[in-house]
């Protein structure tokens, strides 16, 4: 598995959601922080999920 390619889909996932968010009615001080909350989320759990498979000469 190559890592930079789930790593590079972080973007793509994070950067649609907000046209989402921006179209449901909410402010946009609360788009804002979904936006980012979503972020948070999706890089932590590449992080993790990626762990595994990573090697010690990965770093």
């Amino acid at each position: 598995m190559d890592l930079r390619y789930v790593i590079g889909f972080i973007y793509p996932i994070t950067a649609t959601i907000r046209t989402f968010l921006e179209n449901s009615g909410y402010s946009d001080a609360d788009v804002d922080k979904m936006y980012h909350a979503w972020f948070k989320s999706v890089t932590l759990q590449v992080s993790i999920w990626s762990y595994p498979y990573t090697t010690d000469d990965d770093w």
